[in-house]
């Protein structure tokens, strides 16, 4: 049995909330840090662990011995936190470019971690907030009473943006298995049988709201405050790189070495 895990504990802080190969301008050029808060990647724990396990299946039977010998089973299992997601409003708060600027984080009236974000089931929203919602799943349970929770920038008391206070996303998990034998059939010349499950479990991960697709595994998304109807609204399921579906798959294979 070969295995292997690790953990990653990380934080990561910028000015602006994006990659650096983004093509933008800063928000506000007189106060670089007004939008410093953590990055859109700033994932705070990732899990990983993976395991190879030659199943100890003997005989000494000639012919009983390809039958149960050269089994093994392996996995990979992950496990990500939530993206920070921040509530935004326009992006000419603090006099920036239309072209070229990103929107500024909104200020909470309250800790974004009380609002108890997380998957909700039938919450339809109401006063034309979070309504826009056929699925009936919202990162809140009452989006109204979550957007209540944010209020705009005040040129005239803020310094900052609520950027340095994010609420966290949706956290993802996943487990690929596989099944397999190895079959000598001459000293030089080998089958190899394998039976592969990607999310073995079928575990629905969905994606943030704002989120445009899951492709690609990124998953990141947007709350804006002057969009309410669509507040806290999720609609994407998260799709793993070089995927089409984040459905269970199950593929099999037969491979010949010599």
């Amino acid at each position: 049995m070969t295995f292997t895990t690790n953990y990653t504990w990380s934080h990561s802080l910028d000015q602006i909330g994006a990659v650096q190969n983004a093509a933008s301008l800063m928000p506000n050029s007189f106060n670089l840090d007004a939008e410093y808060g953590p990055s859109g990647f700033d994932f705070r724990h990732i899990f990983n662990a993976k395991l190879v396990y030659d199943l100890p299946f003997r005989s000494s039977n000639k012919y009983l011995k390809r039958v149960v010998e050269g089994w093994y089973a392996s996995g990979i299992y992950t496990a990500i936190s939530g993206q920070p997601l921040t509530v935004t409003e326009g992006n000419q708060v603090w006099g920036g470019t239309l072209a070229l600027g990103f929107n500024t984080g909104v200020v909470p009236t309250a800790d974004p971690g009380s609002l108890g974000a997380g998957v909700h089931s039938g919450a339809a929203g109401s006063g034309g907030i979070g309504t826009t919602n056929p699925s009936g799943v919202n990162l809140f349970a009452d989006p109204a009473a979550a957007l209540g929770s944010f209020r705009p920038v005040l040129l005239s008391r803020d310094g900052r943006s609520g950027r340095s206070r994010p609420i966290r996303g949706l956290p993802h998990w996943n487990l690929d298995t596989s099944i397999g034998k190895r079959t000598a059939i001459t000293e030089r010349v080998k089958t190899i049988f394998a039976a592969d499950f990607f999310n073995i479990f079928n575990h629905l991960d969905l994606c943030d709201p704002g989120a445009t697709n899951g492709n690609a595994g990124s998953c990141g998304g947007s709350l804006n405050l002057t969009t309410p109807k669509t507040f806290g609204v999720i609609s994407s399921q998260f799709i793993p790189a070089n995927r089409t579906s984040g459905s269970r798959w199950i593929q099999f294979s037969l491979r010949f070495e010599f």
